[in-house]
């Protein structure tokens, strides 16, 4: 299917029109592994209604936790071991899976047939396997999945060595387990990509009764802790990159919420990095952020801790007034596409030229598309869809694949329409 984007049509002066951000994908995710984990009924609400979370929430069902939704508030019976009755299907979620196999290579009782997208085991896996196989579990690796063989024995503790280069995911699952045996353990690594998000996962540990301490290199999670929750859950600030995107691109104002200032994930250095180019944004109120474009510099910005940023700041550098130059870049060749050199691709596509320098550095100069060009391909990847909406601003253009947005955000093409409809009410 061929999406024609929208560009931005507005009578000058006016805003872009407000938008509700998603619940978050990163804490919705954790917040229900952490729910199953915990002996009793646990309440979550405004978690974030996508692929993703859904392949989660499937998930813990086959393994034999009651999860009830309505609307997007979910109610998780949890405390009982998992036990797989039937495979259990991921699709492309990276979270679901990264998360699982450590709760599963402790927790399991009996071998889990995990299956998905082939994409999704295709991306590196060895270093979280490594540390599980040290405590006697075992990954069987099929086209398509694999089994996890968890310990014969759970331990009372474990503490044990990680190779995290690749992916912080790898410490938040095995951190996610370590919280659930009798005395916990420790964790510890040299270096770690994307460490935002493992103070995201203290955040919600502690929230669920879990005290842990994390330092530049390691772990320390007390066991025995867990216990059940009704919280809210935020908006998610990787699903409000494209929207503030909008507004530094087209000169405008936007309006979103609800988003946390103090939240640990790095996506939140993403109006501070628009600021550096000449935008400007403020709080109006807690939860509701107000950013007002346009771009008078280009971006100079290390997206080592929010790398997901990267292709839509790619977009937004495309149409700068000046050269950019995006760095820490080195993870996104394992994501759900190779998003290095697809980024650069949607660069070219709108008229920019781009240089990959090394694997970690993108280099951006803009430039004027050719008046007719082919569909951009998103490869099956949600950021470079939310990008290429972005970039198509200005210029306008089609999209292949447009409901590859499904594992993140759903609603994200109604969202984008109404956006661009009228002002801030």
């Amino acid at each position: 299917m061929i999406l024609s984007l929208p560009k931005d049509t507005l009578q000058p002066g006016m805003a872009l029109g407000a938008v509700v951000i998603p619940g978050s994908k990163s804490v919705s995710n954790r917040a229900l592994l952490l729910a199953a984990s915990s002996p009793g009924t646990s309440v979550l609400r405004g978690g974030l209604e996508a692929e993703d979370t859904r392949w989660m929430r499937e998930a813990l069902r086959g393994l034999g936790f009651p999860v009830q939704e309505q609307g997007n508030t979910w109610t998780v019976e949890g405390g009982c071991r998992p036990r797989a009755q039937a495979p259990l299907w991921l699709g492309a979620s990276g979270t679901t899976l990264r998360f699982l196999l450590p709760w599963l290579a402790l927790r399991a009782e009996g071998p889990v047939h995990l299956q998905g997208e082939a994409r999704l085991f295709e991306r590196p896996l060895e270093a979280l396997i490594k540390p599980l196989q040290e405590l006697g579990a075992r990954w069987e690796p099929l086209p398509g999945g694999g089994w996890i063989h968890p310990c014969s024995h759970l331990p009372e503790a474990v503490d044990l060595r990680v190779d995290a280069r690749l992916s912080s995911q790898f410490l938040t699952g095995l951190a996610l387990a370590t919280a659930t045996l009798p005395r916990g353990g420790i964790l510890r690594w040299e270096t770690t990509s994307s460490a935002s998000y493992l103070e995201l996962t203290v955040r919600w540990l502690r929230a669920f009764g879990c005290h842990s301490e994390l330092t530049e290199t390691a772990w320390t999670l007390p066991g025995g802790q867990l216990q059940t929750v009704d919280l809210p859950l935020p908006g998610d600030w990787s699903g409000a990159a494209a929207f503030l995107a909008a507004a530094a691109v087209t000169g405008r104002a936007i309006q979103a919420s609800p988003l946390d200032p103090e939240d640990p994930q790095g996506d939140r250095a993403l109006p501070a990095m628009l600021g550096a180019a000449g935008c400007g944004h403020q709080w109006l109120e807690p939860g509701l952020l107000s950013l007002e474009g346009p771009l008078t510099q280009g971006l100079h910005a290390d997206l080592e801790s929010c790398p997901d940023l990267g292709p839509v700041l790619a977009a937004v550098a495309a149409l700068a007034p000046k050269p950019s130059v995006l760095t820490g870049l080195h993870t996104l060749p394992h994501k759900e596409c190779e998003r290095l050199e697809a980024s650069a691709d949607l660069v070219r596509w709108l008229g920019g030229r781009a240089e990959i320098e090394g694997d970690h550095t993108l280099r951006i100069w803009p430039g004027i598309p050719q008046a007719s060009r082919p569909p951009f391909d998103p490869r099956n990847d949600h950021r470079m869809a939310f990008a290429a909406a972005v970039g198509a601003l200005r210029w306008g253009g089609e999209l292949k694949d447009s409901h590859c947005v499904a594992k993140t955000f759903p609603t994200f093409w109604e969202a984008w329409a109404t956006l661009l409809k009228g002002p801030i009410p």
